[in-house]
């Protein structure tokens, strides 16, 4: 038997002539090669690039419309418009270089973010190369810019194609805690760049870059002794430095703060672990505020800067009245006397909406090193006590920031009383959310009284409150799990007018002492508890001189009292 013949199965048309029914072919027209090269152009334009280039082998017209497309096309995207993805896997220098070579007529290269870059090229392999991509770039005659996020790469660009802009932020991808010695980056004078966010990574220096509008610092190590002397950047409009491991010396942050006052556009200055010199941020502005030194702020944060005055954070709100939004203070300035001084200034703050008092950062909230090794990896060397701000600061914050919105309060403990925080200047009547984490020593009943005298409040959230003080904290006049470590009555802020009622109160709350017992066993086995009490609540490593005298004299007496010595 020969072979089969191929047929066509027919079927027959649903309207006929009338000379009989018509066949007609069921095969599948291929409308995509009836599409123009105009119309198939006009389509890639929403698609990712990855599935672009895959379409050059599915037929002659398509890898013909691709080609067309790499031709005219300005601006690519190798990420698809996701900015937090790598770019496709398997490029090499050849393949690459053949991919740009195909686009004469590219301006902006977004997406370019490659998992992993060899340094150099290696002989006989045809690997994906920091020197291949830079020899990519250069076959684009008309590039402007390029988006990327790898360190070494960045450095390259501003070396070797110093006109080249660095299109939106860079934000490098393998920042972590401690510092890794392999990520480096030099700053060129002449980058062209707007947004710069560096996370665990070795600069020698901050130097002067006219471009630079947005400068983020975290766990940033600067190498040079003096690594801000030339900082200057007229555009900075943000500036945040986080936890970074600089000069000790507080002198040399004095360039650093100058640099910041001519940036007169600045609108967001964070400063946690900031070692610099208590009074200089006073100077600095008195200086400069008659030309727009820092007018512009609307966020202020101060965390953990060892040498900040009130006076330095002061004069900031003050100049920045009239556009401050956000406030957040570190413990050491939470207090009643920054709040009572710029009541006295009679200031008005329009647009004020956020306030965070007894500010600590995240980092250290949730760092799982102690606090010599943070020294030990080059942090600034702070140890933050609570706030002692009290019930008179708090009901002054109000009668200073009329429109607050949201008020969060951190670890507090000199606050009883928040129904007292209401008055008739002080209604607090835009306050939308409030949010208090430990503070044990508000009283629930007050704190039930002031939240139903809010006429907007709408969220509340409440972490480690209500919680009854530890044995032994009231007897020895300790504020308890504060880590202050000395009586409460030494560090709250009384006034000679006696304000605060719940003074009364909590001497009232003191339980009586225990009556004598004549069976000297139980006698001895209560002082020894009393004295274990004390030796556990009280961080003795946290105490000046004077105190650590003060306390062991105070366990002496126990230590002979119990065992019967007078």
């Amino acid at each position: 038997m020969g072979p089969r013949r191929k047929f066509t199965q027919l079927k027959p048309s649903v309207h006929s002539n009338v000379g009989g029914p018509v066949l007609k072919t069921t095969e599948q027209k291929d409308y995509i090669n009836e599409l123009s090269h105009e119309v198939l152009c006009h389509i890639f334009r929403y698609l990712p690039m990855k599935d672009i280039i895959c379409m050059e082998s599915l037929s002659r017209k398509l890898r013909e419309a691709v080609t067309l497309f790499l031709r005219v096309v300005k601006v690519v995207d190798l990420c698809g418009g996701r900015w937090w993805e790598y770019m496709p896997s398997g490029f090499t220098d050849g393949s690459f270089l053949l991919l740009l070579k195909k686009m004469p007529d590219l301006e902006q290269l977004y997406g370019l973010h490659p998992r992993y870059l060899e340094k150099r090229r290696i002989r006989g392999h045809d690997a994906f190369s920091l020197p291949g991509v830079l020899e990519a770039l250069q076959a684009c005659p008309y590039l402007l810019g390029v988006e990327t996020s790898h360190l070494e790469l960045v450095e390259a660009i501003w070396t070797y194609m110093p006109q080249v802009h660095i299109l939106g932020k860079f934000r490098n991808r393998n920042g972590a805690f401690p510092i890794p010695s392999e990520n480096k980056l030099t700053i060129s004078i002449t980058a062209k760049i707007q947004t710069l966010h560096l996370v665990g990574v070795n600069v020698p220096e901050i130097p002067c870059v006219s471009m630079l509008r947005h400068l983020y610092l975290k766990w940033v190590r600067l190498t040079k002794p003096q690594p801000f002397e030339d900082f200057l950047c007229v555009s900075l409009r943000t500036f945040v430095m986080r936890n970074c491991a600089g000069p000790t010396n507080a002198l040399k942050y004095v360039p650093l703060v100058t640099g910041l006052a001519s940036a007169r556009n600045l609108e967001q200055l964070e400063l946690v672990r900031v070692p610099f010199l208590g009074g200089l941020i006073q100077h600095v502005v008195e200086d400069s505020w008659r030309s727009g030194g820092f007018r512009n702020l609307h966020t202020i944060v101060f965390g953990a800067c060892k040498f900040a005055l009130e006076v330095d954070l002061g004069y900031l709100i003050i100049t920045a009245a009239r556009r401050l939004h956000e406030l957040r203070i570190q413990p050491s300035l939470t207090k009643d006397g920054v709040f009572s001084a710029l009541k006295m200034a009679e200031l008005e703050f329009p647009q004020f909406e956020t306030l965070h008092l007894g500010f600590v950062d995240e980092f250290l909230l949730q760092c799982k090193l102690s606090h010599s090794e943070l020294v030990k990896y080059g942090l600034a060397d702070v140890i933050e006590n609570p706030g002692i701000i009290t019930d008179i600061g708090l009901k002054v914050v109000n009668e200073v920031f009329t429109n607050i919105k949201y008020l969060l309060i951190y670890n507090c403990p000199h606050l009883h009383n928040p129904h007292h925080w209401i008055t008739d200047q002080s209604r607090w009547s835009r306050l939308v959310d409030i949010t208090l984490v430990r503070c044990h020593a508000i009283k629930l009943e007050s704190f039930s009284q002031f939240i139903e005298l809010l006429p907007s409040l709408e969220f509340i959230c409440l972490d480690q409150m209500f919680r009854e003080p530890p044995k032994g904290c009231a007897r020895v006049g300790l504020s308890a799990g504060t880590g202050i470590g000395v009586s409460s009555a030494l560090v709250s802020n009384h006034n000679s007018s006696n304000d605060n009622a719940h003074h009364n109160q909590n001497e009232a709350d003191i339980p009586p002492a225990p009556p004598p017992l004549n069976n000297q066993r139980h006698q001895q086995q209560n002082g020894k508890s009393c004295y274990y009490d004390v030796l556990n609540l009280v961080p003795v490593n946290q105490m000046n001189r004077s105190t650590k005298v003060m306390f062991l004299t105070l366990c002496v007496c126990i230590y002979l009292f119990t065992n019967g010595v007078h």
